[in-house]
């Protein structure tokens, strides 16, 4: 008998993955074999455990990091089933972080184009402000160790990126219905962010995403907003040379906030859930 698989569009506007980005990641074969690569699907089902400074996750290594001492500043949302919040205490600079791998190993090694790995990423996200100098925030793949003071991709006044490893999506304090494309090889190049290349709505719900494709013309990472292609204006070219692109890197999933000045207690990020799968 003959299984018939029922689908549904590329860009489909649904709670869950994005078909467009995962449809060519092997996600069985690495599950039913590990040799074959790594996959994380986090959905926070599981909650959060709050110890002081830290919150520890009951699964998948990960770490929640709280500057500000309040272990509340990463919250389970009880109204709304496997949703986590990260907000600030309103102190200028404060950084709220959830990150895998134990906020140590990095998990998810970037591709180059002689090593051009596959590399899927996608989280679903939800901002409560679009005012300019409340806080920045970042969701992607960074260097191990950014849940800590001054962490999390952003630089104190979060109206920067700092000078660290990373690839992913951010919005900066002072263009706050923005969100950025951001990548970064740490001391070796110059940050790239593409400015006006995704709006940000208010407490609307919007997914992210990226993935490595390989073509006649060589390797490109693509990137992706609720499942549409963004084009090949933002593709990333790792055919050649690139200083700015975090090859061959070790990286931990980071999700992250830093306040500006004018913060609230309740400025953050809702996060859904979160999904990465590498080849080896």
């Amino acid at each position: 008998m003959s299984q018939v698989n029922y689908g549904s569009a590329d860009a489909v506007v649904s709670r869950m993955p994005s078909p467009s980005i995962w449809n060519d990641c092997p996600l069985e074969s690495i599950i039913l074999d590990p040799s074959k690569g790594r996959h994380l699907f986090e959905d926070f089902t599981a909650g959060v455990v709050a110890d002081a400074t830290v919150v520890l996750g009951q699964r998948n290594g990960l770490t929640a990091y709280c500057e500000s001492d309040d272990a509340t500043d990463v919250a389970l949302q009880a109204d709304d089933e496997g949703t986590v919040i990260l907000t600030t205490d309103a102190t200028d600079a404060d950084v709220t972080c959830i990150v895998d791998g134990d906020n140590t190993s990095g998990l998810w090694k970037t591709p180059t184009a002689g090593n051009a790995k596959g590399l899927w990423f996608e989280a679903r996200i939800k901002s409560t402000s679009v005012t300019n100098g409340d806080f920045g925030f970042f969701v992607g793949l960074a260097q191990p160790g950014e849940a800590k003071d001054a962490g999390g991709c952003q630089g104190a006044d979060a109206a920067t990126l700092a000078d660290v490893d990373y690839v992913g999506f951010a919005m900066k304090s002072g263009d706050a219905d923005d969100l950025l494309i951001a990548y970064n090889e740490a001391g070796a190049g110059t940050a790239q962010a593409s400015d006006d290349a995704i709006d940000i709505t208010i407490n609307t719900w919007m997914r992210v995403g990226f993935k490595v494709v390989t073509k006649s013309q060589g390797t490109y990472v693509q990137f992706y907003v609720d499942g549409e292609y963004l084009g090949s204006a933002y593709d990333v070219d790792l055919t050649g040379t690139n200083a700015n692109w975090p090859g061959a890197t070790d990286m931990n999933v980071t999700i992250s906030i830093t306040a500006d000045g004018a913060a609230a207690v309740t400025d953050g990020i809702y996060v859904d859930w979160v999904r990465v799968a590498t080849t080896n």
